[in-house]
């Protein structure tokens, strides 16, 4: 048990370099607020946009322009992330991500299909569900229900590490 608890330790200060560049990416991002780059948009968690298209005197006359299913019919309680054009969703267990062009009819770009063992839904509290992606380093991160953190190419979606 000693060893394990080295082992994550080194494994955080090796990481501490990275998670610093990526958040500043993150940073240089949210700068735009056409961006919501981080879970519940900024870091203070206030889920609130700066954008002004919509208001109290027309969002009366809002309708859905589309709408976009993954197939995963449990719960999906984590944002979008969206960066640019693109738009990332993800689902409950089995963690599936979708990388969605915005300017292209929300066209699939990339999906990540990740292999989980089928029983660690068991030992999940409250649903399988994930609370949301992460962006920064020009990666996508995703924590899967089996514990796996995951890096993906936000541009084409292959595995960078987990």
């Amino acid at each position: 048990m000693q060893v394990n608890k080295i082992k994550l330790a080194l494994g955080l200060v090796a990481a501490l370099p990275m998670v610093a560049f990526a958040a500043a990416d993150q940073e240089a991002a949210m700068k735009d607020s056409n961006n919501w780059v981080h879970p519940r948009g900024q870091h203070n968690n206030n889920g609130y946009s700066a954008l002004a298209q919509i208001n109290k005197g027309n969002v009366k006359n809002l309708k859905a322009a589309w709408t976009f299913a993954t197939g995963v019919n449990r719960g999906h309680e984590g944002s979008p992330v969206v960066v640019g054009n693109m738009m990332y969703v993800h689902t409950a267990f089995p963690n599936n991500v979708y990388a969605l062009d915005l300017n292209d009819n929300q066209k699939i770009v990339w999906s990540y299909f990740p292999k989980q063992d089928p029983s660690v839904q068991a030992v999940l509290c409250c649903d399988n569900v994930s609370r949301g992606l992460g962006y920064g380093d020009g990666k996508i991160y995703l924590q899967q229900n089996d514990g796996m953190l995951v890096a993906l190419d936000a541009k084409t979606g292959a595995k960078v590490w987990d």
